[in-house]
Order: C-alpha cells, then sequence, then structure tokens
C-alpha cells in the first residue's frame, strides 16, 4: 500500500506505536497517547509514534503533537469506499488501523491502540507473548465472528473467536504472511463486504485472521478492559476502554482521563464537541456561560442521566480515581 510511504519516511526506531482519529475525536486520543507515555515509558522510548489523522484542524493536529514524540499525518481511505449506513456511523479514521498490518513489514512491533482508550501499565512486555503472532482480545459483546455482520459470510467460519479492534499488537510477518498483502485485502474487501458490515473495520479484521491463517495469541481482557467493568477488574487492566456509546467524557468519571482532558485543553486543543445530551440542558449551560467549563464538557447531562451526573460530581468532589 503507498500511503505506508508517508509513515516511513520517519521511520527512526524498531518499534511502532500507531493511533488514528477523525477531528472529533482528536481531544480523547491525545488522552489515550498521554496516558501511554506516562504510564508504559518503555515502550514510548523505543517506539515511533504516528497518527492517521483525518481532517484534523491545525489547532488540534498541533496539540496532539505538543505530546513527545506524536507525529499526525493526514490520512484518507485510499480507495472508493461505499457510503453504507454502518459505515457512516463510523468515522473513515477507524479503517486506518488496517495500516498497523502493512507497518509490521518494517517494524519488529506494531502496537494500535484506539482513540477512547486509558493505558494504565507498562504494554512493553505484550510482545514478549507473541513472536510471529498477533495479539489480539475477544471481543466482550461479541464472542464469535458473526456479531461483526449482519449476514453469513461465504467461505468464512461465522462461529470462530470474535477479536475486539480496539488493541492490536503485531509482530514482524506474523505468521509468515506479508502485512502489506493483509493491509491491501482489508482495504480492497471492505468495499467488497460494504453491505454486509455491521462493526465495518473490526469484522474485516476478523475475516482476515482466518484468510490469512494468522496465528492469534488470545491476550488477556486486562489489555482491552470494559470501561462498565467492577472495581477489581479496572484496578489491574492494563487498559480501560470505553467501548461502545459509555465514553469517558459523557458517561463515565475516571480521574486520570479527566486530567488528560484537561491537558489538552491547555495545549490548545479544541473542546469535545460530540457531548450526548438534551438541548435544553445545553442551552441552559450555554445561557449561565458554562459551556467552557471542563466540568460541564465531560459531566454527564443532569436532566438526561441525573444519578450518573451525581455520581460523577460526587467521585471528581472526593477526587476518587473511578
Amino acid at each position: 500500500m503507498k500511503s505506508l510511504a508517508r509513515y516511513l519516511k520517519y521511520k527512526t526506531r524498531q518499534s511502532c506505536i500507531f493511533a488514528a482519529c477523525d477531528d472529533k475525536y482528536a481531544f480523547c486520543l491525545y488522552v489515550s497517547l498521554w496516558s501511554l507515555l506516562n504510564h508504559s515509558p518503555q515502550l514510548a522510548e523505543k517506539a515511533d509514534i504516528f497518527v492517521a489523522g483525518f481532517k484534523v484542524s491545525k489547532e488540534n493536529q498541533a496539540a496532539l503533537e505538543s505530546l513527545p514524540g506524536v507525529r499526525v499525518f493526514d490520512y484518507q481511505y485510499p480507495l472508493p469506499l461505499p457510503q453504507t449506513p454502518s459505515i457512516k456511523n463510523f468515522t473513515e479514521a477507524s479503517f486506518a488501523r488496517y495500516d498497523c498490518f502493512g507497518l509490521s513489514d518494517y517494524y519488529d512491533e506494531v502496537l494500535y491502540l484506539d482513540s477512547d482508550v486509558l493505558v494504565q501499565k507498562e504494554l512493553n512486555a505484550v510482545f514478549e507473548q507473541l513472536s510471529g503472532a498477533v495479539g489480539l482480545v475477544q471481543d466482550p459483546t461479541f464472542g464469535s465472528v458473526r456479531g461483526n455482520f449482519y449476514r453469513e459470510i461465504p467461505g468464512f467460519a461465522m462461529d470462530a473467536t470474535g477479536y475486539n479492534s480496539g488493541f492490536i499488537a503485531l509482530t514482524k510477518k506474523a505468521g509468515g504472511v506479508s502485512g502489506t498483502e493483509i493491509c491491501d485485502w482489508l482495504y480492497q474487501k471492505t468495499a467488497v463486504y460494504a453491505n454486509d458490515l455491521f462493526l465495518p473495520d473490526q469484522g474485516m479484521i476478523n475475516l482476515a485472521v482466518e484468510k490469512f491463517k494468522l496465528r492469534v495469541i488470545p491476550l488477556n481482557e486486562s489489555y482491552n478492559c470494559p470501561a462498565s467493568s467492577g472495581r477489581k477488574k479496572l484496578q489491574e487492566a492494563f487498559i480501560i476502554h470505553s467501548t461502545g456509546p459509555r465514553k469517558f467524557w459523557c458517561y463515565y468519571y475516571f480521574r486520570e482521563w479527566y486530567e488528560g482532558y484537561s491537558r489538552w485543553i491547555a495545549a490548545g486543543g479544541l473542546p469535545v464537541s460530540i457531548h450526548r445530551g438534551s438541548p435544553a440542558y445545553r442551552r441552559i449551560l450555554k445561557k449561565l456561560n458554562l459551556s467552557g467549563k471542563i466540568f460541564f464538557q465531560l459531566c454527564p447531562d443532569f436532566f438526561t442521566r441525573p444519578l450518573k451526573a451525581l455520581r460523577f460530581t460526587l467521585k471528581k468532589t472526593l477526587k476518587i480515581k473511578f
């Protein structure tokens, strides 16, 4: 895939951390990378850190690149992409994760990290488990490949284990297959199966696992722990992932995520623009000049989620971790 050249031009190390976002989600990717730099310094120190940005504004690119070692590249899906309802429900940047397979031809280790995660521990050791393999975590919601599609896909085992695409760890030529070949196949076949895809990029990666007979090492859920998990699991997690519509910025209180977002604003990043809430509540905040306050940008809507908002407020006041 020719688009890989934009990253390889700046290759300086043997490991790579790869992430992607569009302009709306740049704020949460900043927090994800900030938490990685804080809690996984060994991996961050030895890796090139690349972000595929889809239509990212100058302000948000500058804020992302204020993080040490982070470089943002313009990203565009390299082929015509049918605009089915499912595909339009996701940002085009979601498909940039395909590039991590191509990059595995050129790096000894590649880690793909979703934008809505919080890293809590050092991740460097994950690659010790993966010689010639791919590290993935089973999807907590859809246990099989079938959950990613609207219908059966001929020639594929739909009952096979379904993996979440929010955390992908790759070693060079996993299973002896060219990563660039996998990358090209993913881009080309997404258009072919577009009408069948429910969770587009994740579904295609699950098909690629079977198509190319990739050797997958199933990683512990602690590498992709849902934010809805109990306190004990959250404390032990390497990565907390706010999967689905319940996000750090509109549902949960996580003290460190709140701090990271505060740093994003201080770095000149644009405030969250995808907060879910009632129009009446937003109008009141605007009238009272509270919309610019970080607390109200992140706190759940007091009108539609009063109990969640109260819990968020108490945790913030008492400085509870999560």
